[in-house]
Parts: C-alpha cells; sequence; structure tokens
C-alpha cells in the first residue's frame, strides 16, 4: 500500500543505497549513476524535493488513503443509490431554504458544519436533525490554514466543534468531514483514536467556484454511479437554485437519495 509511511521508509532506502553506491562503486560508467556521483548534492536535493512534495500534493487527494485509512468517499455499489451532503453550514438564510426543498422531494441528507457558526443557529442545527437528516463534523474555524496548524491545535479544534454540538443536540456525532478535504500527517494525528468516520465524496460540485449552472448539473447527474457521495454547501446561492432540477435528474436516472449512514452501513450517532 502506496501511502506516506511506506514512502518515508523507501526514502531512507534510497538514501541508505545511494550513500553504499557512492562510497564503494563511483565514479563509474553508467551516465546516469555517474551524474550523480559527481553531484551528490543534486542526489541529495531531488530526493528532498520530491519526499516535501509528494506528500504536498496527496494531501488534496483523500480518497488515494495516502494520510489517512480509512477515508470513505462512495458508500454501497450494489444499489442505485446516492447521498447528498452540504459543506459550511448552518447558515441562517440558506440551509432554511434547502431544508425546504429536501422536504418537498422527501430525500434526507448530511450536513457537514461549521462549529463557530453554530452559536446562534442553534435552533436551525436542531431543525436540521428533527427532519431527520445528519450532521457532521467540518471543524471550528475552517480557517484557510486550518490544516497546517499542527496536531494538538486541530484536535483541540475537531473536539470544541464536538462538545458544541453535543451541547446544542444532546448527541455525539461519528462524522468528521476536514475543511477542503485536505488530510495531511498533522490531521491524520489528530484524527487518532477520536473514533470518526472521515467523509469525503466522490462527485463535487465547485458550487463555491463555478459560476455556469449547465456545468453544475453536467458534473452533478451525469455519469452518476451507485454509492456516490456528492458534495455541496449550502452557503451558496447557485446551490440553492439548481437543487430541485438535481434532485429530479437524479430520480429520474431511478436513483434513490439515501442517508449517509444507510450508504455506508453504518450509525452517525453514539
Amino acid at each position: 500500500m502506496w501511502n506516506f509511511k511506506n514512502m518515508s521508509i523507501g526514502f531512507l532506502v534510497l538514501l541508505l543505497i545511494f550513500n553504499v553506491l557512492n562510497f564503494f562503486v563511483c565514479p563509474c560508467t553508467n551516465k546516469l549513476i555517474f551524474i550523480f556521483c559527481c553531484n551528490t548534492y543534486l542526489f541529495y536535493f531531488t530526493l528532498v524535493i520530491f519526499f516535501i512534495i509528494l506528500p504536498v500534493v496527496l494531501s488534496f487527494f483523500p480518497c488515494l488513503e495516502f494520510h489517512h485509512k480509512p477515508v470513505l468517499c462512495r458508500g454501497d455499489i450494489k444499489n442505485k443509490e446516492v447521498v447528498l451532503t452540504f459543506d459550511d453550514g448552518p447558515d441562517p438564510e440558506k440551509t432554511p431554504i434547502i431544508l425546504d426543498i429536501l422536504d418537498k422531494y422527501r430525500v434526507k441528507a448530511t450536513f457537514f458544519i461549521i462549529g463557530k457558526k453554530i452559536k446562534g443557529n442553534e435552533n436551525l442545527v436542531r431543525q436540521i436533525i428533527q427532519k431527520g437528516h445528519e450532521i457532521g463534523n467540518h471543524s471550528y474555524e475552517h480557517s484557510k490554514l486550518w490544516d497546517f496548524h499542527l496536531s494538538g491545535t486541530l484536535r483541540k479544534d475537531i473536539q470544541k466543534t464536538q462538545d458544541i454540538i453535543f451541547d446544542v443536540t444532546g448527541m455525539r456525532i461519528r462524522y468528521f468531514r476536514p475543511p477542503y478535504g485536505v488530510i495531511n500527517p498533522m490531521v491524520h494525528n489528530a484524527l487518532k483514536g477520536m473514533d470518526y468516520h472521515v467523509i469525503a465524496w466522490s462527485k463535487r460540485s465547485f458550487d463555491t467556484i463555478l459560476r455556469s449552472k449547465n456545468k453544475i448539473l453536467r458534473r452533478m447527474t451525469g455519469n452518476l454511479k451507485p454509492g456516490d457521495i456528492m458534495l455541496f454547501h449550502d452557503t451558496s446561492k447557485i446551490t440553492l437554485v439548481l437543487l430541485e432540477q438535481i434532485i429530479v435528474a437524479i430520480q429520474k436516472e431511478n436513483y434513490k437519495i439515501v442517508s449517509l449512514d444507510k450508504l455506508i452501513n453504518t450509525h452517525q450517532y453514539d
């Protein structure tokens, strides 16, 4: 399994092999090895840059499970079922509209909420649960530099949201989605022992970036696959406009929109 731990071991092995070759074999006639033999700093520089850049890039692809395992990106593929998830709420203006649309089509969804947004919106959080939807932890701050903090700071951030949700709902939730979906070694270490199901996605709407309704519709309703976990934001105006069309299009393809706990066959609350 290709992951951060194995890559670190590989890094040390390559370093050892090169040092042995450099001591016993160099200089040699092999052109590739000769380049490194005569430029040992070039080898060290290349290896270190590779070791730094690759883990950073792979932090943005949680489904590869390079830094953390398991990460749930897709559910049960036996049935034509998909899940709608919404990040970055609760939003006092837009989230109630989302809830009304979901009610209209008798659809359940999962809302990954930000801890600092709960204050003043406690009734809205309770309403989400009362309507049969699920909530997940999406960090407390959700700052742009959230994943650059040390593991201890991240753990406190996650736990703070967990505690606030428990105070408001009386439930201990087990779903966590990291801000921006980024998982690096700090996030991985922060999650150790916290008993969370880490949830990513298989279809991303980019509804906070794209301005073309048609592009979003095509992204989210084209090439549907059983078990798809769809990512939206209940802070996005364009999602409010498109959500009904997306639900109708999904249902026309004979797909059921189900709750996340049903799709991944687990329990959300303790």
